[in-house]
């Protein structure tokens, strides 16, 4: 073993790691799993289509982006927008076929985890252990069972991350820095929390003896290239007067997320990653921080400190610390295997966490139980136990939000139906919020309903589609919320669909007459939240 300064190199042979392990069987293993991970989410989601489990709020947002494509929207870069589109042209209008892609995406993190276990220098069952503790963590499957940016973050962060590793022990030459900046640069358009990522990960080589890696011409082409796939998201907030910071800094002045303490926060990593995981996740920081066979990783545990601490500085959701994880898990697999010297454990700690995933967290995260035998069933478990939004909703939100959208659009078609002839044409379809206009935009169609308009997030854009407000339906808690801006507001019943969120338990109302048109007033209905 060769040394570069204090930095261990390993020998350079691509083809097989540490432990004798060939990289083909690694990459059979991890397309096993990859694939199996796949096989749950596609299975899990047409059996949920069965159960009574639609679309996902966010999924019809980004349904309607995709309509709207730009190189930026005001809660999200473009990616999760082109992707959706992207589904739609392939397999039309439905949950499952706009989920296709995060499903994959889903399969390349667990498959990832695997080739990461690999380049430690982990024997297949570290890899299996490692893979099976990503595939059941909660995080994971809850953010790659439907249309959406977390899907692929874990992907490109893992990706780039594999590639500085190998830089790093010296089994790949510095020119893998090109792809890295590829997979950073796409990471960046995906969603920006990559940003924070990548700041971590610098700081994380400056510190450790690995800062050598960083001097080298390939190094600077990756950043080049990193920086010039994101530049079109960076002009569109430039020109836009940077709305994704605003927006953000809005929320963060309001009570919409709950209120953790640096500790709570710790805590909901151990579980969204598996209680019962957390030796493995934890002895992986822990093997990469003290191991002398992590010695040329080292910064990699620095990298995950430093993040850490940033999230837990800003208040961050539990789930934006999970992309960084798997490489966690393929450190504390290996670490495991080391410490314990037999297959056997390190397989029948595998078996457990898989059938944890069959008996606990895959019934409580994917749709795959009857919503009326849920609490039955999961009530053991807790899983709502790490909210994170003041929201109330009779199950989980993540699945409480797959529920009421075609009743709700039902709701508007009927009304709207009713309307006068000589009014129908000019009423608006105006929502507070965009998961209800986007059902209408997406599912609406095959009623005939014109356009819904919003102030909330990017909807603000869109604008008011030329109505004036003479004539508006609308979604409310009270009519006293619009007796300030119109002349007259009659109550058409009430939006009660079962399962859906509590707050969107509402009436119908039609609003008559607006004092101030809505090309007036449009700035004052600006809502981002």
């Amino acid at each position: 073993m060769a040394t570069v300064g204090e930095a261990v190199v390993l020998p350079r042979n691509p083809a097989r790691n540490r432990d004798g392990l060939s990289l083909h069987a690694a990459l059979v293993l991890a397309g096993f799993f990859a694939a199996l991970t796949f096989l749950v989410h596609l299975g899990s989601s047409l059996w949920g289509a069965h159960l009574g489990y639609g679309f996902f709020r966010d999924e019809l947002y980004f349904l309607v982006c995709g309509h709207h494509l730009a190189w930026g929207y005001v809660d999200q870069p473009p990616m999760v927008a082109l992707q959706a589109r992207l589904a739609e042209l392939l397999f039309g209008i439905s949950p499952t076929g706009g989920r296709v892609f995060s499903f994959l995406a889903g399969g390349v993190t667990v498959g990832l985890t695997g080739l990461l276990t690999w380049q430690f220098g982990g024997s297949r069952p570290a890899q299996t252990l490692a893979m099976t503790g990503v595939l059941a963590a909660p995080v994971f499957l809850g953010t790659s069972n439907y249309l959406s940016m977390n899907s692929f973050e874990p992907c490109f962060w893992m990706g780039a991350l594999f590639l500085v590793m190998r830089v790093a022990d010296g089994s790949t030459s510095p020119r893998a820095w090109l792809l890295f900046g590829l997979l950073a640069g796409l990471g960046i358009e995906n969603k920006h929390s990559t940003v924070f990522f990548l700041i971590a990960l610098l700081a994380g080589l400056l510190i450790s003896p690995q800062r050598h890696i960083l001097r080298s011409r390939a190094c600077a082409g990756g950043v080049a290239i990193l920086m010039l796939i994101a530049l079109p998201n960076f002009v569109w907030e430039w020109v836009h007067h940077f709305p994704t910071y605003e927006f953000l800094n809005t929320v963060e002045h309001t009570d919409k997320y709950l209120p953790h303490s640096p500790l709570v926060f710790l805590y909901q990593q151990v579980v969204v990653l598996i209680i019962l995981a957390a030796p493995v996740w934890i002895g992986g920081l822990v093997w990469l921080g003290l191991s002398r066979n992590a010695r040329a990783w080292r910064f990699v545990a620095i990298t995950y400190l430093i993040f850490l601490g940033m999230m837990i500085a800003m208040r961050a959701k539990h789930y934006y610390v999970a992309p960084i994880c798997p490489v966690l898990f393929a450190a504390g697999a290996v670490g495991f295997a080391q410490l314990v010297r037999r297959s056997r454990h390190v397989n029948t700690y595998a078996i457990v966490l898989g059938l944890t995933f069959v008996f606990a967290t895959g019934p409580c995260t994917l749709t795959i139980l009857p919503p009326n035998k849920y609490h039955t069933y999961t009530a053991f478990f807790q899983p709502d136990s790490v909210r994170m939004e003041k929201f109330s909703s009779p199950l989980p939100q993540v699945l409480s939000d797959r529920f009421g959208w075609p009743q709700m659009v039902e709701g508007f078609a009927a009304r709207y139906k009713a309307l006068p002839p000589d009014l129908r044409a000019h009423t608006a379809i105006f929502c507070d919020n965009y998961g209800e206009a986007s059902a209408v935009n997406i599912l609406g169609r095959e009623y005939g309903l014109p356009t819904a308009i919003s102030g909330h997030n990017n909807y603000f854009y869109w604008g008011w589609d030329s109505y004036t407000g003479d004539s508006v339906l609308t979604l409310g808690s009270n009519r006293e919320e619009y007796t300030n801006d119109y002349t007259e507001v009659i109550d058409l019943g009430p939006s009660d669909a079962q399962w859906t969120m509590d707050y969107e338990h509402k009436h119908y109302f039609w609003l008559r007459g607006r004092k101030r048109p809505f090309a007036e007033d449009w700035a004052r209905l600006k809502f981002w939240y």
